[in-house]
C-alpha cells in the first residue's frame, strides 16, 4: 500500500504519467504543489474510489477545481496518509 506523492505538473514532466504506470491495488496518490494541475486528468477517473487525494491549499493557491474523483484533504489527513500506507514514494521527474 504505496502512498504516491506527485508535486509536479503534468505539463512539465512525467512524473504523474510514472506514477500511475507504477500504481498498484491499495495504493493512493496525493497531488501537491504543481502537481495539482494533474487533478482533472482523464486517467484519475480509472483509480479505485477515495484513492486519489489533492492538497487542498494548493489547489486553492493554483486556482483548481477538483473533480468529485479527487478527495481535497488538509494537512492533517496529509499526515494520516502518511502513517496508513508504506512506503511513501515522491515523484520528481
Amino acid at each position: 500500500m504505496t502512498l504516491h506523492i506527485v508535486n509536479q505538473s503534468p505539463f512539465a514532466g512525467s512524473a504523474l504519467s510514472d506514477c500511475l504506470n507504477a500504481f498498484n491495488p491499495g495504493d493512493a496518490l496525493l497531488l501537491i504543489e504543481d502537481g495539482i494541475y494533474g487533478a482533472n486528468d482523464q486517467r484519475l477517473v480509472n483509480l479505485p474510489a477515495g484513492t486519489a487525494y489533492c492538497l487542498a491549499a494548493d489547489a486553492l493557491a493554483r486556482g483548481i477545481n477538483t473533480p468529485a474523483t479527487v478527495t481535497s484533504i488538509d494537512d492533517a489527513r496529509w499526515v494520516a496518509l502518511c502513517t496508513e500506507h508504506n512506503p511513501i514514494v515522491s515523484w520528481v521527474r
